[in-house]
C-alpha cells in the first residue's frame, strides 16, 4: 500500500511538472544584467488524496537579464527529486509589445521541461503568452495561456492551460506571486485516477502556486 501511495505522489510530480505547474516566471522581461532566485510552491487542488489538501510541487532555480529582451531561466524540480525523479527546465522569454495604456504588455516564453527515472526519460515543449497589467507602483496584475506539448502520446497532442495572477514587490528585493491556473483544460478529467475532483465541467483540475523571486 505504501508503495502504491509512494508511486502516484511520483506520478502527480511528473503530470503537475510536465503542465507547468509553478508560477509564471518571469512575468515581464528583467532587465539586461539584472539576476533573480526564483521559487515556486503549489499545485492541483486534490483533497480527497493529498493530506494537505494540495500537491506541494516545488521547484527553485534563477532568471536573469541576458539582453535589453530576452530573459533566461532555469529550475530543478524537488518534489520529484524527492521520489527519484530528476526533473529540470530551462527556457527563454521576451517581450512581444510594451504596455500602452489599457493595452496589456505581452511576454512570450518557450520552456522544455525534462524528467528521468526508473522509467526512461521524457522531454515536453511548453509555449506561453502572459498580458499584463501595472497595479500601481509596486504590483502586476497578469492572465495567460500554457500550451504543453505531450510527445509521443496518445490522445491530444497540446495541452492547454489558462492562468491568472497577480505579483507585488513587497521589499526592494522581495517580489511574491499569487497564482490560479485550469490544468490541462482541455482534456477530459471525469474519468480515471482523480474523477474530476478539481475539474470544471470534468475538465482539467484547478491549481495554486505561490512565487517567490529574490533579486540578487
Amino acid at each position: 500500500m505504501r508503495r502504491t501511495r509512494t508511486y502516484m505522489v511520483v506520478w502527480l510530480a511528473v503530470v503537475a511538472g510536465l503542465l507547468g505547474c509553478s508560477a509564471t516566471q518571469p512575468v515581464r522581461v528583467l532587465n539586461l544584467g539584472e539576476r533573480r532566485w526564483i521559487a515556486s510552491v503549489g499545485g492541483p487542488l486534490l483533497p480527497n488524496h493529498v493530506p494537505t489538501g494540495m500537491l506541494p510541487y516545488t521547484d527553485v532555480g534563477m532568471m536573469w537579464g541576458a539582453r535589453d529582451n530576452l530573459t533566461l531561466s532555469a529550475n530543478a524540480h524537488l518534489l520529484a527529486a524527492a521520489f527519484g525523479v530528476a526533473g529540470a527546465d530551462v527556457g527563454a522569454a521576451r517581450r512581444l509589445r510594451s504596455q500602452d495604456g489599457r493595452a496589456p504588455e505581452i511576454t512570450g516564453q518557450v520552456q522544455l521541461y525534462a524528467f528521468a527515472g526508473t522509467g526512461g526519460a521524457r522531454v515536453y515543449p511548453n509555449v506561453s503568452s502572459v498580458a499584463s497589467w501595472r497595479a500601481g507602483d509596486r504590483g502586476l496584475l497578469y492572465t495567460g495561456l500554457n500550451l504543453t506539448g505531450r510527445l509521443n502520446a496518445g490522445g491530444k497532442a497540446l495541452v492547454a492551460t489558462p492562468l491568472i495572477g497577480v505579483q507585488r514587490d513587497v521589499t526592494k528585493r522581495l517580489i511574491l506571486q499569487l497564482e490560479g491556473k485550469w490544468m490541462a483544460a482541455n482534456i477530459d478529467m471525469s474519468r480515471g485516477l482523480f474523477e474530476g475532483e478539481n475539474s470544471i465541467s470534468g475538465h482539467g483540475g484547478m491549481a495554486v502556486q505561490l512565487g517567490l523571486q529574490v533579486r540578487r
